[in-house]
């Protein structure tokens, strides 16, 4: 079976390194994560590098998931299909590049959603047609034909929950359409909270807001009035409080007592019952050293709070930075060579001299090489005058254009080598006995302009 994702010892057919950056995983600490399609286990082991409290991936393929075995022994593979997902619920579940093989897409979507937990992120990488109409468009493959939805079609089948596109993913060669990353999570209710002072147009506003939009508004003079008078269901504790020196033109007082004796949650359960299931908003003055208890009594009640602003629930982003560092010392870590690995058919290695100084009587070699396993080797040679010197310490360098020449995985391929060799203190002691080589492999070519260097004079 093919090679897919990429590993520094496995060159694929996927750009794995670049496709996790481009997924924009939510912060994973302490979270569950299930990867749906998982092939060799690459996000899961990146999960729990990030300190996922639980990682579980399922593939179908039997040799896929043997080696995620080998490779991320600390995670939990599974080879089952995705019509009998893992126990959750889960904090983030991951679908990349699969949707299409799904006989009925839309139920994976749903049932996948379904496997949140109330704040989980489903991320979602699919292909994407352009066009203005809601339809599956059928799509030719190298070695299928499969449907893609177009925006208006995705935005349909998400109509039901909170969603985002996140950008563009990273194109694979011969993708058919652009690929694309969309965050979906369940749709809170919301709860919008006017909790200014006495005097603040809290009602004024509220009637102009949310009447037109039949939004439910609860007043919470009305609600204070109707415990005080025992109209209304209460606990004893929040009953006796309100009635205590009740007086319509000192509702202030009488609040910040509510709050300051601890029946706060008792209030706001009383607001929800005259709200119903589904949004509302409240105008009840509360106290603003109170205010964030009543948020956290509403998130823990499944609403999403909106106090003049919209707040996200769930996981929070991390800046694009901190993206980048953790898949690279992600990616950096499976070369330890403690590192688990399956074994697998090596690709030829290589390697270029592409700068050559001498400076203060060292010798200074600068290029790129690969190894069988596409990663930068761990040791050069060095031949001069017949003599071999090893360098097993050496700058490390990321080389895009290296990159993109050799279609790699990732940029970091360049080497830059400082020896000392006795006798050595200019470019001319090298000519006609000077070559860098690869031990594993043959001798490394050398650019144009080190050729010019070592070539003898007539």
């Amino acid at each position: 079976m093919a090679q897919y994702q990429s590993f520094p010892d496995a060159a694929g057919a996927s750009r794995t390194l670049e496709k996790l950056r481009g997924l924009l995983l939510p912060d994973l600490a302490g979270r569950s994560f299930l990867d749906v399609g998982c092939n060799e286990g690459f996000f899961c082991g990146f999960a729990k590098s990030a300190g996922a409290s639980r990682v579980v991936g399922v593939d179908q393929s039997a040799l896929f998931i043997e080696r995620a075995r080998q490779r991320f022994p600390g995670c939990e593979f599974h080879q089952q299909g995705w019509d009998t997902l893992p126990g959750g619920p889960f904090d983030i579940i991951l679908l990349a590049s699969a949707l299409h093989y799904a006989d009925d897409q839309p139920a994976l979507l749903h049932r996948l959603v379904e496997h949140l937990s109330p704040d989980g992120v489903l991320v979602l990488e699919l292909g994407i047609v352009s066009s203005a109409k809601s339809e599956w468009v059928k799509i030719d493959r190298d070695i299928d034909q499969r449907e893609f939805p177009t925006m208006p079609k995705l935005r349909e089948i998400l109509r039901d929950y909170a969603w985002k596109w996140m950008g563009r993913s990273v194109q694979q060669g011969g993708d058919p359409v652009p690929r694309h990353v969309v965050h979906i999570s369940r749709r809170r209710p919301l709860a919008y909270l006017l909790m200014q002072p006495p005097g603040y147009g809290k009602t004024s506003i509220a009637e102009r807001l949310f009447a037109p939009s039949d939004v439910p508004v609860v007043s919470g003079d009305l609600q204070i009035a109707l415990i005080a008078q025992a109209k209304r269901e209460a606990s004893p504790r929040l009953r006796r409080l309100a009635k205590q020196d009740y007086s319509p033109f000192q509702l202030d007082r009488t609040i910040q007592a509510i709050f300051d004796r601890g029946a706060g949650d008792d209030l706001v359960d009383v607001w929800i019952a005259q709200a119903g299931a589904g949004d509302f908003a409240i105008d009840a003055y509360v106290p603003v050293e109170h205010q964030a208890s009543v948020e956290s009594r509403l998130l823990a009640l499944g609403y999403l709070p909106i106090v003049m602003r919209w707040e996200k629930v769930g996981a929070r982003m991390l800046p694009a930075e901190a993206i980048d560092q953790q898949a690279e010392a992600f990616y950096q870590s499976l070369r330890s060579p403690d590192a688990p690995r399956p074994q697998v058919d090596p690709a030829p290695s290589r390697g270029y001299v592409d700068e050559l100084t001498v400076q203060s009587g060292r010798l200074v070699i600068r290029g790129w090489a690969v190894d069988a396993s596409g990663a930068l080797p761990r040791r050069l040679g060095v031949r001069i005058k017949g003599r071999t010197h090893y360098v097993d310490e050496f700058e490390k360098l990321l080389r895009p254009d290296v990159q993109k020449h050799l279609d790699a995985t990732h940029a970091l391929l360049g080497y830059r080598a400082t020896l000392e060799v006795p006798g050595v203190e200019a470019i001319d002691d090298l000519i006609g006995g000077f070559e860098v080589f690869l031990p594993d492999a043959g001798t490394m070519r050398f650019g144009p302009a080190v050729a010019k260097l070592l070539r003898p004079a007539r």
